[in-house]
């Protein structure tokens, strides 16, 4: 379970550009955006809320009953108590729904969330919805991805056309985002495509208005668009990582014990444990290297592992909490993995530390 921490909000922050590292395009005062984790049912004190995602044990659509973006995944049994992710501004918060997508906006950052229901095949809807999603951020303002959140049931079998749920599902993606202009080599989010235990597919993710979100790839990893066919007919579409400079918000995608395209430890639990935390250190020296920031192991403010059975979720929590420490907030769910021989995957945000000299763009 969650440890009930809720991260203060910071206060708004001028940022100058460029860094002698990278071009971090913040140029003026921008509201902030956090995410708080808890049990409790979200109160207004905990500031703007531009959504709430509950993992709890049902699916259920979106909607705006709270008065903000609040959606339903079924990532837990029945009998155990929901967990929520509580995404906050410290600017004002306007929501709103259109063409099934329910949203939260602050001028700067963008919450949205959608639900497909269960079906024999994702392909065709996920296309339509991705397009309809790219459509409403470039109509709203918000046109840049940050990252992308997919839950999807079933997500190792095979549909009703005979392909595996997820490579159905990533085929649809890759067309939405394309016929709606998404740079497909430079332009994707960071991202986990995961199992779940409700029916259908639910979505949410973060948008940003200025352009500023910073994408990052693993140096001992195939980019996952340019993986191989025999993975389906389309690749998934995601960066490794995405950097909110605004708010100093690293997201790190749904990690796993792949080295190039291939799994690696096929039935060593240990081993992928081994492999899946290293390509989270080289990619956070990276990250750190590139944009003369630091991030580290220590720096999750919030860490999620999903693991497929259930006997293995008490040595997977040890092993990280030997590598973050007692403090991070952390959750495990016991869920299918996007490939049926991985036994886990893990992802989390972090708080990058930049020096004076490079937030103000010194040499």
């Amino acid at each position: 379970m969650f440890c009930e921490m809720v991260f203060a909000l910071a206060e708004q922050i001028v940022r100058n550009t460029p860094t002698s590292h990278c071009e971090m395009l913040v140029t003026k005062v921008t509201p902030m955006i956090d995410v708080a984790v808890s049990t409790d049912t979200p109160l207004r004190d905990y500031g703007g809320i531009l959504g709430v995602v509950e993992f709890g044990g049902q699916s259920r659509n979106p909607d705006l009953t709270a008065g903000y973006p609040t959606v339903g995944i079924a990532m837990r049994e029945q009998r155990e108590q929901p967990v929520r992710e509580v995404w906050t501004s410290a600017s004002e918060v306007t929501s709103g729904a259109r063409d099934g997508i329910v949203y939260g906006h602050d001028g700067t950052h963008l919450f949205g969330t959608f639900r497909l229901p269960g079906a024999e095949a994702y392909r065709e809807a996920t296309r339509s919805v991705y397009r309809r999603t790219m459509t409403l951020l470039h109509d709203l303002g918000y046109p840049h991805l940050v990252r992308m959140w997919n839950h999807i049931a079933d997500i190792n079998h095979t549909n009703a056309g005979g392909l595996e749920v997820y490579r159905d599902f990533c085929q649809g993606r890759a067309e939405g985002l394309e016929e709606a202009g998404t740079d497909m080599s430079a332009g994707l989010p960071a991202a986990t495509g995961i199992g779940s235990r409700g029916d259908g597919v639910v979505v949410y993710f973060i948008a940003e208005r200025s352009g500023a979100p910073l994408h990052f790839e693993n140096p001992r990893q195939v980019p996952a668009h340019r993986y191989p066919r025999e993975y389906g007919p389309r690749s998934p579409s995601f960066a490794r990582a995405t950097l909110l400079p605004s708010s100093e918000k690293l997201f790190l995608s749904g990690t796993a014990s792949i080295i190039g395209h291939r799994s690696t430890h096929v039935g060593d639990l240990d081993g992928q444990c081994d492999t899946t935390l290293e390509n989270i250190r080289l990619l956070l020296a990276s990250v750190s290297e590139k944009t003369g920031g630091k991030v580290e192991m220590d720096s999750f403010t919030m860490l999620k592992a999903y693991v497929r059975h259930e006997s293995d979720v008490p040595h997977v929590r040890r092993r990280l909490r030997e590598e973050v420490g007692p403090l991070v907030p952390l959750e495990l769910f016991n869920v299918d993995i996007c490939r049926s021989e991985l036994l886990l995957e893990i992802e989390g945000v972090l708080t990058m530390k930049f020096s004076d000299e490079v937030r103000g763009g010194g040499s």
